[in-house]
């Protein structure tokens, strides 16, 4: 099953047609960054939510029906959001093991409501604002292994933040560049277009796609880490996210999925996530 993140926004923020088409995709489907998954959401998660307000950033806190293992932190990618399809599914996948899940809409996304200007987003931006929130996870439950999932760059600033903690229980990076290299490189092979409308849309992390790097990040972290990606990704290209998951010492798991692009969902992504957590002891 080819997961899809349906495009629903300005028609600014749309895809070019050069784009979607080094993604494997056309037509009003895309699965990117920057589009938002609209597949009436709140029917896709398996748990009902409590929203928290941490500073500026809402943050939707799922309890399993069974006994807490701990919590996890999950970390959208650009322009994504709790209620995106392949973040549902990585939440499922932790719910149905019992682990809490605080999935935060980040800010500077298209997809979050109120969530300030889509063109401001950054690298940095979105580590510093997803280590604000881990740590009011920590706060909030103390005595409760934390865990970290990231979709996309949520995958680059959940490795700098558990190379900050060496407690964390595990990491799973869901379609994970390594740096911003990766993107412009994979952006390049789709064409000056595709570049293009990177610059246009994110200046500020267009200009950091030079420098922003999470290599030394996975090289530090102690945590196990899991990595799923579609093996069709046309963001992050095979190698790529295998090349993450080289650079950090205790990688225990690495899937591709067949037919599968930048935000995996469906069956098969269900039961390899499943596997993933498995190998991660979670």
């Amino acid at each position: 099953m080819q997961s899809l993140c349906r495009a629903a926004m300005p028609a600014a923020f749309r895809a070019s047609p050069a784009f979607l088409s080094g993604l494997g995709l056309r037509g009003q489907y895309a699965c990117r960054e920057g589009e938002a998954a609209m597949q009436q959401p709140d029917s896709l998660w398996i748990h009902d939510s409590r929203i928290y307000q941490v500073g500026q950033v809402p943050v939707r806190v799922f309890e399993p029906q069974a006994k807490v293992k701990g919590t996890l932190l999950l970390v959208h990618g650009r322009n994504g959001a709790p209620d995106q399809v392949q973040i549902v599914e990585i939440a499922n996948a932790y719910l149905s093991r019992g682990w809490r899940v605080a999935a935060p809409g980040l800010p500077n996304s298209v997809a979050v409501p109120d969530s300030g200007p889509p063109e401001a987003v950054s690298f940095s931006g979105h580590v510093r604002a997803a280590t604000r929130i881990w740590d009011w996870v920590a706060a909030t439950w103390p005595n409760a292994p934390r865990a970290l999932a990231g979709h996309s760059i949520g995958g680059f600033a959940v490795a700098h933040l558990a190379a900050d903690t060496p407690d964390t229980h595990h990491v799973l990076a869901v379609s994970p560049p390594m740096s911003g290299l990766v993107l412009m490189r994979a952006r390049g092979t789709m064409g000056a277009a595709a570049i293009e409308e990177v610059m246009r849309e994110a200046p500020g992390y267009f200009l950091e796609m030079a420098t922003a790097d999470a290599e030394p990040a996975l090289n530090r972290m102690k945590a196990p880490l899991a990595v799923v990606t579609g093996a069709e990704d046309g963001l992050v290209p095979l190698k790529s996210a295998r090349a993450y998951f080289m650079a950090a010492p205790n990688g225990r798991f690495f899937a591709a999925l067949p037919a599968e692009h930048h935000c995996p969902a469906g069956p098969a992504c269900a039961d390899m996530l499943s596997a993933a957590l498995a190998a991660l002891e979670a």
